[in-house]
């Protein structure tokens, strides 16, 4: 009996961490990439699912795909200039920092959660 009010516990406890941090990931994200092209994320994270938009520097919009969320990191993937380029990130105090690879350039960005415009 106490194993499995024990194992219930861990589960639920788990379950609520998890929630917890989509909770934390879902919103409106800007920054910059190379310090100069703005970016924005709108991302909806429910359980371990990641959907949402991503908005370029040109202002253009897209659906985000094949987006995951594994406790405090994410990935999804985003086309940019023509090919489905992956990102990940990972959240640490506040702040989402994400890496990408563009036409074989290593690149990253801190993004800010804010209110949505």
């Amino acid at each position: 009996m106490t194993k499995k009010l024990l194992l219930s516990a861990f589960l639920s406890l788990s379950i609520s961490c998890l929630f917890a941090q989509s909770n934390e990931i879902t919103g409106h994200w800007t920054g910059k990439v190379m310090n100069q092209y703005d970016v924005t994320y709108d991302f909806v994270a429910q359980g371990d699912s990641l959907t949402g938009k991503d908005t370029h520097y040109d202002g253009s919009v897209s659906d985000i795909t094949n987006g995951k969320v594994m406790g405090d990191s994410i990935s999804f993937s985003v086309p940019i200039q023509g090919q489905m380029t992956p990102v990940t990130g990972k959240l640490k105090d506040g702040v989402l920092t994400i890496h990408l690879t563009v036409q074989g350039y290593d690149l990253s960005a801190d993004l800010k959660k804010s209110a949505a415009k």
